[in-house]
């Protein structure tokens, strides 16, 4: 579906809870300097990036002051949780705001072909017309094959600047298409430093002007072209040469110049070459002011399966490694995505294993099923896909909160998996470290259980930003206060699979992150005692939550746990020292063929 303008519209989710008609009739105490401060902060967060930390800081100063009870917080008053109910209509009916990422930006401000190439040559973001030229998606790597032999040396000190700031900063580079049936083009190649650290984005755009219909229906307005001489015109403009027009079309080459002497008579262009520079004008006007398309997330390997249910639920997957191996099924989290590098994914083909990369509910195209709790709709979509995919007991690795499903499935079906692998975030398994927690996800997850329709205001305001600002607004918020994961963050290399990672998660809108963070507050202590297998623990000692003390508990409490702490990393672990993940995988693997 697109709209009007040829712009792939941005998912934005209705809202879906609503507040309790009695927590609107809250007796709590009304406290007027706090609560006007957090209904102000929370309508200006609605449209001021800068507000929402203002609003996060409000809620947690009102929080602090309450008493947590099953029910919710004491002390929140029914004209507060009014006013809140009141904002969260009104944002329910606001547009999607514009985008206002740069980076985005550069692709979409030209309809022809644009992509944006991360310093190690990794696409962070592609229009629509780019990812069929340069023949890819968001995460893969560009091809140099695609540049011309005369223009690679320029790219080459492009590619050097980009990655040391070097002098160079622009050039001209000419494309050969991955389609063989589009001509070679000149693309504008520049530099574009954003975010921090010293290294920066490669632009490449189209300079050639694209072709559209509405060109064609000026030219037949202005000079009385009929179809056959649109077409013929269309083709001149991007063939540049009657005979090549002629194949085309399949025709002579002499009824193609017939057909071009009466388009230049009637445009009153006496050689080919005004004729060109009036196609060329006509073409530019026809375009000002159009946008180039986003292409929406797509699996970057290029090998995403899909299964539809009876009921019309699809479960979506991607693998690495080895194409037939030993399966291993990973279940991703909060932020983190799937692809590994190429030496290691490597590292896995020469070990034999094929890793399955499972889109839980919300994610890329696996279904959502809010009238389920999140724990089991999390159920149903990995049931479905290992009965279907996986036929004996394997290796399951789980992402951050990713583990909570594949720990609830083995307590289950408890010959369903040989060995747990828990990656990431440590207040999944350790609760007791949420007080330590950043300001956003302490301020959510405190509410997710008792007022989600509050959650999912937050929510729908920070994936409004994210719309207008791109990734790295959220990325800022989420790690500023996390030294080790903000350097992860500001690598531009690491910048691709962390909007692919993002664009994964929020494709299918905010609903996903509140279900997530529903996800993160099921229970699963009585799984952990219950647990018959091994289970390998990698956490982070960076990640803002750890505590190793506590979390040696989790091996007093079953001693089928091993924790081992991972030093200079951080909740994004999986992209800070992806080696030590895949060493994981290869252990347990050849313990379970061992055993």
């Amino acid at each position: 579906m697109t709209k009007e303008n040829g712009e792939v519209p941005l998912v934005d989710q209705q809202l879906r809870f609503a507040p309790e008609p009695h927590q609107l009739n809250a007796a709590g105490e009304i406290d007027p300097e706090t609560d006007l401060e957090l209904v102000a902060n929370t309508w200006r967060a609605i449209v001021d990036q800068h507000a929402f930390e203002t609003m996060i800081a409000s809620w947690n100063a009102k929080l602090d002051a309450c008493d947590d009870r099953d029910d919710g917080p004491s002390n929140l008053s029914g004209p507060l949780l009014t006013q809140l109910a009141a904002a969260r209509r009104t944002l329910e009916m606001l547009d999607i705001p514009a985008e206002n990422d740069p980076l985005s930006r550069a692709v979409q401000e030209v309809p022809g072909p644009a992509v944006v190439l991360a310093p190690d040559g990794r696409i962070v973001t592609t229009n629509v017309a780019g990812a069929r030229a340069f023949g890819g998606r968001q995460g893969m790597f560009f091809s140099s094959d695609l540049i011309d032999p005369c223009s690679r040396a320029d790219f080459a000190a492009l590619r050097k600047a980009a990655n040391t700031r070097g002098n160079r900063s622009q050039a001209i580079l000419r494309i050969h298409p991955a389609e063989d049936v589009e001509p070679t083009f000149l693309a504008e190649a520049y530099l574009v430093a954003a975010g921090r650290g010293d290294k920066s984005y490669l632009v490449l755009r189209s300079l050639e002007v694209e072709w559209t219909a509405d060109a064609g229906r000026r030219l037949a307005d202005a000079f009385g072209f009929s179809e056959a001489e649109v077409e013929v015109a269309r083709l001149f403009y991007r063939l540049r040469d009657n005979e090549a027009v002629a194949r085309e079309r399949g025709v002579s080459v002499l009824t193609v110049r017939t057909q071009m002497k009466a388009i230049q008579a009637k445009a009153e262009t006496p050689t080919q070459l005004e004729l060109f520079r009036l196609l060329a004008l006509v073409a530019s006007r026809a375009v000002m002011g159009e946008r180039g398309r986003v292409a929406g997330w797509r699996d970057p390997l290029g090998r995403e399966e899909r299964l539809t249910l009876s009921d019309g639920r699809v479960v979506a997957w991607t693998w690495m490694g080895a194409e037939d191996g030993v399966p291993v099924v990973m279940s991703r989290g909060i932020p983190v995505g799937y692809l590994l590098p190429e030496a290691e994914e490597a590292r896995l083909r020469e070990a034999g294993i094929t890793l399955f990369a499972l889109s839980r509910p919300g994610y890329g195209n696996s279904t959502l099923d809010g009238d389920m709790p999140a724990l089991d709709d999390n159920l149903a979509c990995l049931r479905a896909f290992l009965d279907h995919r996986i036929a004996d007991p394997c290796v399951a690795v789980g992402l951050s909160n990713g583990i909570v499903p594949l720990l609830a499935e083995q307590t289950a079906n408890p010959a369903r998996f040989t060995t747990l692998i828990s990656i990431g975030y440590t207040g999944v398994l350790d609760r007791s470290g949420m007080h330590r927690l950043p300001p956003i996800p302490r301020t959510m997850l405190r509410l997710v259980d008792v007022m989600p329709w509050l959650v999912e205001l937050i929510a729908k305001s920070g994936h409004r930003m994210m719309q207008q600002y791109g990734v790295d607004w959220y990325l800022e918020r989420a790690y500023r206060n996390r030294p080790c994961d903000m350097a992860t963050c500001a690598d531009p290399n690491v910048v691709p699979l962390l909007r692919s990672a993002s664009a994964h998660l929020l494709m299918q809108g905010h609903m996903t992150f509140v279900r997530d963070l529903q996800l993160i507050r099921a229970p699963i202590d009585a799984s952990i005692e219950a647990l018959t297998i091994p289970m390998k623990v990698l956490a982070p000692m960076e990640d803002g939550v750890f505590d190793e003390a506590r979390y040696r508990r989790l091996e007093r409490r079953n001693p089928l746990v091993e924790v081992e702490p991972a030093p200079r990393t951080g909740e994004l672990i999986y992209y800070q020292n992806s080696a030590l993940v895949v060493d994981h995988v290869i252990r347990a693997v050849a313990a379970t063929r061992a055993g």
